[in-house]
This record gives structure tokens, sequence and C-alpha cells, in this order.
């Protein structure tokens, strides 16, 4: 008898042990850099502006955060990473470099009725570890680059 309750007294105990694990998360901490959206020459744009922030964290994570305005009303846009291309002699958002890690958040993402648009992603660090800078464009109308953050300049924050 007493072996018995013995044995339910540990693992009630165990599995207490395991329950309150599983209540402790990771605390997750990195530093976050905020660049400024470059207005790229479009026709039908001349107010866009923004920011992007990139925050890579402990976990080997990197979390980016782009909140644009002056955009078309109601349009849907999209936007990823880049590395630089061959030619950086105008900047790199000028250099057609690659994209890499595909779209940011994964998706296209609409803007509200005064063109303001925010676009949130997560990705692993080293898919992205190469980035000189990132586009936003609109989803329709790809060639549209309304936006651009050099990441090789100072960031503002």
């Amino acid at each position: 008898m007493k072996k018995t309750a013995s044995l339910k007294f540990a693992g009630l105990a165990l599995l207490g042990s395991f329950a309150l694990a599983a209540c402790n998360q990771a605390n997750l901490t990195g530093s976050a850099k905020t660049f400024n959206f470059a207005l790229q020459a479009q026709t039908g744009y001349s107010t866009q502006a923004g920011t992007a922030t990139r925050a890579d964290l402990n976990s080997k994570d990197t979390t980016t955060v782009l909140v644009a305005t002056g955009l078309k009303a109601s349009t849907a846009y999209f936007a990823h990473y880049h590395v630089a291309g061959p030619d950086v002699s105008k900047g790199v958002c000028a250099s057609s470099g690659a994209v890499i890690d595909g779209q940011i958040g994964g998706k296209s993402v609409d803007s509200d009725a005064n063109g303001k648009v925010t676009i949130r992603g997560l990705t692993a660090t080293d898919n992205i570890a190469t980035a000189k800078y990132i586009n936003i464009h609109e989803a329709l109308t790809p060639s549209i680059v309304p936006l651009c953050a050099d990441l090789t300049l100072a960031p503002i924050k």
C-alpha cells in the first residue's frame, strides 16, 4: 500500500514539474535597428515614406516590421530583402540585387483607405544575413517599387 501511494506521489510530482516547465517561456532578447525608407521615383507616388525595423533575436530569428505611408489606398503590397546587385555606384537600392528569403511575412498586405500599410515577418537570421536592402512592391505590378530601405546606412535608431 505504501509503495503504491509513493509511486502515485512520485508520478504526480513528475507530472507537475513538466507542467511547470511548460509554463516557463524562454526570454527573448535582441537588438533592433530602424531604417528610413527612401522614396523611389514612381508614377502615381509623391509622398511615400516610412520605416523598416529589423530586430535580431537571441533565438537566431529576425523580426521585421515595415510601416509605410503615402501609398495608394486599398492596394496590395509585398516586401522582401535583397542582396546588393553587381553595380552599387548609384546605391544598393538601384543595384537590382537578388531577392533572398521570399516575401516578408509570406504574403501581400492591403494598404488602408489612407495609403498606410504595415508588413510584419519572422525569419531565421541566417536566411537574411547578406541582405543589403528592403523593397516594398505593388503586388499586382511588382516592377513598381515605391520605397526602399538601405540597410547599409546607419540606422535612425
